[in-house]
């Protein structure tokens, strides 16, 4: 048995290599029958639209995009726990409202309702208050107080649509709780609040790991959408590149391999936490 199983591994390794192969024979093949201009020394010139070089313009984008993933996760997440509680409620008011917020934000693109936050709800918000935010936010990201605006509706977009997500994902994990957690809380004398904050809801998110690292991935890579209202991300600098240096395949393979990394370090990060706070088989 151990003898097939190793010669299962080793061919399908087999073909996996050939598979790798194959693509990048015909990647090559197809660079130079179109005549593209595949120039890798266009990373050391100095950019055209920052200071230094192009290389360090996409370092700065991969920086930028790490920081906003990251504010907006954690958005994602608090908004995620409160809305997924609130669609077990058992008041239907608080339901509905909550059921109608998870269907409204998952089955709208993303793109519309970046647009939507930019063009408009950004736009209505006082003036004080929407010049105080996009001047804090400009600060941070040192995109300046015009583009904070922007980083405002990008955060407030991901953050949203992400959520919508993660709550129905929380929903899942609380109902993956025996019953017998809550009547045992419940004989403690634990109020319900009680029983979800301290016996419940801490079971159901490390029940949750896994999912909820897809959603972190898949808000990390939709990150990218933002470049469409300008923002300084990773790809809005790739395309900078492209534009400015005629390098569209180093410029886009650039851009794929800090997507990559950023991707692995994540499902490193998160595989690391769920190893840890994973509940022991039942």
């Amino acid at each position: 048995m151990t003898q097939r199983n190793n010669l299962f591994q080793g061919v399908m390794l087999l073909l996996f290599v050939g598979v790798i192969v194959f693509v990048g024979v015909q990647v090559a093949s197809g660079i130079e029958r179109n005549k593209i201009s595949v120039d890798w020394s266009v990373l050391g010139r100095p950019s055209q639209f920052t200071d230094g070089t192009n290389l360090q313009s996409l370092l700065v984008g991969l920086w930028f995009t790490v920081r906003i993933a990251l504010v907006s996760i954690v958005l994602a997440l608090l908004l995620g726990i409160v809305v997924g509680v609130s669609r077990l409620s058992s008041n239907p008011v608080v339901r509905g409202i909550s059921s109608f917020y998870v269907e409204l934000f998952r089955n709208t693109p993303l793109l519309i309702q970046i647009f939507f936050w930019n063009f408009a709800l950004v736009s209505a918000l006082p003036k004080g208050v929407r010049e105080g935010l996009g001047s804090a936010l400009g600060n941070f990201f040192n995109t300046g107080p015009l583009l904070g605006e922007a980083v405002l509706a990008s955060i407030g977009a991901l953050s949203i649509y992400t959520s919508s997500y993660i709550a129905e994902t929380v929903r899942a994990g609380i109902q993956s709780i025996p019953k017998g957690q809550f009547e045992a809380a419940s004989s403690l004398g634990l109020s319900g609040t009680q029983s979800l904050t301290r016996i419940i809801l801490p079971q159901a998110l490390r029940v949750v790991i896994p999912p909820l690292g897809n959603q972190f991935l898949n808000l990390t890579k939709n990150s990218s959408l933002v470049s469409a209202i300008g923002v300084g991300d990773l790809f809005y600098n790739n395309i900078q590149i492209q534009n400015y240096e005629g390098q569209g395949f180093v410029a886009i393979l650039s851009v794929t391999l800090g997507y990559a990394v950023l991707s692995l370090t994540i499902t490193f990060v998160l595989n690391v936490i769920n190893r840890r706070l994973s509940l022991p088989s039942r």
